[in-house]
């Protein structure tokens, strides 16, 4: 862009009286410009009124702009056409465009192309006697400013003959100002049919898009919107249809489709969204679909599969219905990255696109060992643990320096990061264990793939069946003592809830992990967990009284089996990985272990503790009513709003739509609910979780958190007076016999052994 002449400053306008003099209304039914004598194209009434601001404000604006006043022979210049060299055009003063142009680029390309199709309209600039005459571009300043850039970038040279339309200088502000505000632009129908036209013709995609300086995707866009049904179009060019409505019913190829989602569909549900989902709800996205994400839209189209693309998203989302193809091609990928794995030593690899969580919970995984570090590794270890320790004087200080601070972090981090790197890779697998184990190749949420090394197969447990058909606890029919079998499950029948037995699991398997993730962060909470679980076990009839499982059993594959969308929640992920960790750090010897864990400190026993308690906890049932879990959720401070959100995929998709009405009514207001009820059960569930996502909303058994009480000791009944008396003048046969030393105290031997007495 030229640079204005040195000393100028910008021209700023005033608007008071430029635009009071502009303000002349024309005279109905008359035109409003016509042709003067003098050769001006303006009604005699805005020719008088412009007249009186030439001589008062237009001279003050230009002294501003610090343009000197033209000379007399310039206001007496007719209204001509003419060629005047691109060297000898400058910035105009009187052009009423403040804002800074765009697309200047585009615009240069397109004009080299098909040529400047509208003139400039210029004035006379003031310049020396011995200086050459320039002319201000008072009407496409745009159009000046691509003929620059083409003459900067080699097109055209300095001297290119631009066509203009030389006016007055009286005439300038007006002109420009008229050939602005009077232009039409080109409805967005019309532009889109311009782009059909053309390549109807025979014209590519890429030569329209270089034609007129745009991306090829911008011209598929437009030539997606040329091809809605023309009863659409026609909607659209009234205005009776939006951009965006637009965008949405071009999803589909189909007239018909098209028509049928907007004529058939009530005014309320025409909307963008709505009419995408139409168009997809038998289809799954390569956005949200991992296993999708995966294989990508190339692949699987090289494959044969159709691809419905939204040209028009942000994310350029694309649909697909062939899952079985889906599938096949990403398990042939993964078994293609398998062939590396098994060739490091293992005994089997298993791709598993999709995680199944019945094949995952046949396997257990083998730890590996620690190696000893050469005498090169070893140093490096205790540098790094001498350097954090000295580094950790740094905070112990009362006054600290931030930007200090910042360095000492920063490098705290990094040597903590190395030594990490360093302790993984003394872990590795004993060549025996390789022998028998594999690994399984599954996909993250983000559709990369996860190998999982290290698992053999579970030998069979057998498992008591409660009644509901899952896992009970693994007590015998008969215990050791020759008591009767605790049962796990009360034989009292549930009442119905509102959940079926499916969504019920699904929903305490979430309730589950909420709390085991909370009880591994609280140690001395975990801790009393785990001694309520001993008490009630040896003095209550049922374990229904406590939450945990104590003969350990890693609960976290029951809990994806019943909710799969765990399996990508961060903070459960890192609760089951964490445990693995310390497989890497504990002996692999059970003597070993022993002395291992008795020199380590409590509060590290109690983090191992904490971390098993959690992975045990249980409270996944096929019902809603009261559990010992509820007890755990206030001590931790939990709130299951927090780690639960009722959302289409995990929650409304497994109830009916009644259900859903009911909860957007009591969650929200009736009168979205009664807007909900209008939706199909599908569009139902999507607008259900966006109207209620965030606002705390619980299921009823989870809001109540009724907690089971089980009767721990049988007190007898207090006997009448009379009874006492009875028993004091009869006193039994076998209380006699019984030695005074014999006496047992309850309460002093609680005492002895370090726990409170009964009350």
């Amino acid at each position: 862009m030229p640079r204005a002449a040195p000393g100028r400053r910008a021209w700023r306008p005033r608007r008071c009286g430029l635009a009071r003099a502009l303000a002349v209304p024309a005279r109905p039914h008359s035109p409003c410009v016509e042709a003067a004598p003098n050769g001006s194209f303006f009604h005699p009434d805005v020719k008088e009124a412009f007249m009186n601001a030439v001589t008062t404000e237009i001279p003050a604006l230009a002294h501003d702009a610090g343009v000197p006043p033209a000379p007399p022979e310039a206001h007496r210049t007719a209204d001509e056409l003419r060629d005047i060299p691109l060297k000898r055009l400058v910035a105009s003063p009187y052009n009423v465009r403040r804002v800074p142009p765009t697309g200047i680029k585009e615009l240069a390309l397109n004009i080299w192309k098909v040529g400047l199709l509208q003139n400039l309209i210029v004035h006379p600039m003031k310049v020396g006697a011995r200086r050459a005459q320039t002319f201000g571009a008072a009407a496409g300043e745009r159009r000046r400013l691509a003929l620059i850039y083409l003459f900067e970038h080699d097109y055209i040279p300095a001297d290119h003959p631009v066509r203009c339309r030389v006016v007055p200088v009286e005439d300038a502000v007006l002109l420009s100002a008229t050939e602005n505000e009077m232009r039409e632009p080109m409805h967005p129908a019309d532009a889109c049919d311009a782009y059909r036209i053309l390549v109807e013709s025979g014209r590519s995609i890429e030569e329209i898009a270089d034609l007129y300086g745009v991306h090829p995707k911008t011209v598929q866009r437009r030539l997606k919107l040329a091809r809605v049904s023309p009863k659409l179009v026609d909607l659209f060019r009234t205005g009776e249809i939006k951009l965006d409505q637009m965008q949405a019913l071009a999803l589909s190829d189909s007239h018909d489709e098209q028509e049928a989602a907007w004529f058939d569909a009530e005014p309320y549900n025409r909307d963008a969204h709505a009419i995408r989902r139409r168009f997809v709800r038998d289809e799954q996205s390569f956005v949200s679909n991992r296993v999708a994400k995966f294989v990508g839209v190339e692949a699987f189209e090289a494959a044969g599969g159709a691809v419905r693309r939204d040209l028009f998203s942000a994310a350029e989302d694309a649909w697909y219905r062939d899952h079985a193809l889906m599938l096949r091609l990403a398990t042939e990928q993964l078994e293609a990255l398998g062939a590396s794995v098994l060739a490091e030593g293992w005994a089997w690899v298993k791709a598993m696109p999709e995680r199944d969580h019945a094949t995952r919970s046949q396997f257990r995984p083998v730890l590996p060992r620690r190696t000893e570090p050469t005498d090169e590794v070893e140093k490096e270890l205790t540098a790094i643990d001498q350097r954090l320790a000295e580094l950790a004087q740094f905070w112990d200080a009362d006054e600290r320096d931030d930007e200090v601070a910042e360095r000492v972090e920063a490098e705290e981090e990094a040597l903590t990061v190395r030594r990490d790197e360093i302790e993984e890779s003394l872990l590795v697998y004993h060549p025996d264990d390789m022998a028998q184990a594999g690994a399984l190749l599954s996909l993250d949420a983000d559709g990369e793939p996860v190998i999982e090394r290290g698992l053999v197969t579970r030998e069979p447990v057998a498992a008591a069946t409660t009644e509901s058909g899952e896992n009970g606890d693994d007590d015998d029919d008969d215990s050791s003592d020759g008591q009767p079998a605790r049962v796990a499950v009360s034989a009292v029948k549930p009442v119905k809830g509102p959940h079926s037995e499916r969504l019920a699991l699904r929903l305490n398997a979430h309730r589950t992990a909420a709390v085991a993730a909370a009880l591994a962060q609280q140690p001395h909470v975990a801790l009393a967990a785990l001694v309520h679980r001993l008490l009630a076990g040896e003095y209550g009839h049922s374990t229904e009284g406590s939450a945990l499982d104590v003969t350990f059993r890693d609960h976290s594959h029951t809990l994806t089996k019943h909710a799969p969308e765990l399996d990508d929640d961060l903070a459960f992920t890192m609760r089951r990985e964490q445990r693995r960790v310390w497989g890497g750090v504990i002996p692999h010897d059970s003597d070993a272990l022993l002395r291992w864990l008795i020199e380590q400190t409590d509060e590290r026993l109690q983090l191992i503790l904490a971390q098993y308690v959690a992975a045990s906890v249980d409270s996944v049932r096929p019902d809603e009513r009261p559990h010992a879990i509820n007890a755990l959720i206030p001590a931790l401070g939990l709130n299951l709003a927090d780690a639960w959100q009722p959302t289409k995929a995990g929650y409304f998709d497994h109830v009916s739509k009644d259900r859903i009405v009911d909860v957007v009514s009591a969650a929200v207001s009736p009168s979205d609910a009664m807007r909900v009820a209008k939706l199909k059960k599908g569009d139902a569930a999507t607008e259900a979780e966006r109207l209620i996502g965030g606002r705390g909303w619980l299921p009823e058994h989870f809001a109540k958190a009724e907690v089971v009480r089980v009767k721990l000791w049988d007190v007898p009944a207090k006997a009448s007076d009379a009874e006492a008396s009875a028993e004091e003048a009869e006193p039994d046969a076998r209380a006699l016999a019984v030695s005074a030393d014999d006496v047992r105290d309850d309460a002093a031997v609680a005492e002895g052994k370090g726990m409170p007495p009964r009350d």
